[in-house]
């Protein structure tokens, strides 16, 4: 392996190496060793989407704040804990394994693409979660969007995937943090969404010499 100029990349990862280690996942990993395998990754994935979804009209119908602060915390980390595992995973994970002269693999590209897109709807469900429960610190333009069950994943998905100020206004800086941080995690998922789509569809045959 050649010598690598500059430091940037070894502290970037030293960096997501110490997050992923603050995650429920990696404390079922330490604590059952055993369990881990591709069968329990997407158990983990599937139940955490269904959970999500669930958590939706939970906090629709019971009126608790204990239910409301654990939801919230919860939602958070399942964010936190799937950015920082996709980071890991398009930027790092192959290049420690180089590093350390282990052989990358995977399980298989089409899995990690649905597993990719489950964990995108997850954090989609998961932040309609945090504009029901924290809607006062929002101006909504749809008058059902903080209040219902379909409004709330809209306002999600509109601010996901555009931004969503035009359905949506903050009206203090932790709304503003919210907003802001659906709209960069948005646009990272859907970036790594199309990459790893696009690098599953078949390369055509060319004619011209150049190309091939």
């Amino acid at each position: 392996m050649s010598k690598e100029n500059g430091f940037i990349v070894n502290f970037w990862e030293i960096i997501f190496r110490y997050l992923s280690y603050f995650s429920l996942f990696n404390l079922f990993r330490l604590l059952f060793p055993k369990l881990i395998n591709g069968k329990f990754v997407d158990i983990w994935v599937l139940g955490h989407l269904i959970l999500s979804i669930v958590s939706i009209p939970l906090i629709l119908i019971v009126d608790s704040k204990l239910v409301y602060i654990f939801i919230s915390i919860f939602a958070l980390s399942r964010v936190f804990e799937i950015v920082i595992y996709q980071i890991n995973v398009l930027l790092f994970d192959e290049y420690r394994a180089n590093k350390n002269g282990k052989k990358y693999v995977l399980h298989g590209y089409r899995r990690i693409v649905i597993l990719l897109l489950h964990n995108y709807f997850e954090i989609i469900f998961w932040f309609a979660t945090q504009y029901i429960i924290f809607g006062y610190l929002f101006d909504f333009n749809v008058s059902d969007s903080s209040i219902s069950f379909f409004g709330a994943i809209y306002t999600s998905f509109v601010i996901m995937t555009t931004f969503g100020f035009n359905n949506i206004i903050p009206l203090s800086i932790v709304g503003y943090s919210i907003v802001i941080g659906q709209a960069m995690i948005g646009l990272f998922m859907t970036l790594l969404s199309l990459a790893r789509f696009i690098s599953l569809l078949p390369n055509p045959d060319t004619m011209d010499d150049m190309e091939r």
